[in-house]
């Protein structure tokens, strides 16, 4: 049987503490259906908060816990929620980082939703580890932890001793990844069915808006990349970027990559891909007339380019996302 803590803070999302317990609740009622002669459920779980007091969330209803952090050593599993603002007031709370290391070096598995992976990563519990995060938070994340490997187009990243989940919804996700990997495929698919979830997400790429790492101290690189910003559907030459940005082409390349974090050529790419969704999303156009005005020839390979950046298809990206 899991044991599962809880960790609940002022501000943090309410419906990721109650969504993943009402997830957990009903993985225990499926596995008295599916193993009627087990009387062990699938979990056991409770709400801890540092001081043991109730706590305001997000939307400022009280979250009342079952004990303080000190008092839970038991743990099998501790699950972070998100939360909706600046992370930086979360990341002054000493008493919950270092209970969280405690745990981490007792062999407990953390796993994190949203912007609780920054307590992850203020821990040190991500250091040269692959994590995610919600996308809208990336660059910050990276700026303040270059030492992890922040892959935010995956949805769910699963690291052994700790788990992280991207998106605001993602707890949903997470949940289910954690009744299948301490359960079974059975009983994750059985929860799914009833909650009305796919189970089948492992990415947050169809909803990241690709906006360009602008906020860095490299005039000559930003040059470029407003530049770009206006002259991507044309045809694009390093050698032609590094004149522009004065600058020698092993150099330019060198410090675009510092800057951005990618390469020209796959920094333009994505501003491309970023243009065609807003076609897609808000348009009538046909997917040749979009792959053309984004500065592509052939539909067949954007086709395929486009689903391995964003994760789906055009036509499915369409489908979902479409204003009109």
């Amino acid at each position: 049987m899991l044991r599962v803590a809880m960790v609940a803070y002022d501000n943090c999302l309410l419906s990721g503490v109650a969504g993943q317990l009402d997830l957990l609740t009903i993985a225990n009622w499926e596995q008295r259906r599916l193993q009627p002669q087990s009387k062990e459920p699938f979990c056991r779980y409770e709400i801890v908060t540092s001081g043991g007091g109730p706590v305001t969330s997000f939307n400022r209803m009280p979250v009342m816990p079952k004990r303080a952090l000190n008092d839970c050593q038991d743990a099998d599993l501790i699950f972070i929620p998100g939360m909706m603002g600046n992370p930086d007031r979360l990341l002054q709370q000493q008493a919950l980082i270092g209970w969280l290391q405690q745990q981490a070096r007792r062999g407990t598995i953390i796993a994190s939703a949203c912007s609780g992976a920054f307590l992850l990563a203020e821990a040190g519990l991500l250091d040269g580890c692959p994590a995610t995060t919600h996308w809208q938070l990336a660059e910050r994340f990276r700026q303040r932890y270059p030492q992890v490997d922040l892959q935010i187009d995956r949805l769910v990243i699963d690291g052994g001793s700790y788990l992280c989940a991207g998106g605001t919804s993602a707890h949903q996700d997470l949940a289910l990844y954690l009744v299948e990997k301490f359960g079974t495929a059975q009983l994750a698919g059985a929860c799914a069915r009833m909650m009305l979830i796919d189970n089948r997400r492992r990415e947050q790429a169809p909803f990241v808006h690709f906006r360009g790492r602008k906020n860095h101290s490299d005039a000559p690189i930003l040059k470029v990349q407003q530049w770009l910003d206006s002259h991507y559907r044309g045809k694009v030459v390093v050698k032609e970027l590094a004149v522009l940005a004065g600058l020698n082409e092993r150099t330019f390349l060198r410090r675009f990559r510092k800057a951005t974090g990618e390469a020209p050529l796959d920094y333009l790419q994505r501003l491309r891909i970023e243009q065609a969704k807003r076609l897609l999303a808000g348009s009538q156009q046909q997917l040749e007339q979009i792959t053309h005005a984004v500065g592509y020839a052939d539909v067949s390979s954007f086709r395929r380019l486009f689903k391995q950046v964003v994760g789906i298809s055009p036509s499915v990206y369409r489908q979902r996302f479409s204003t009109l």
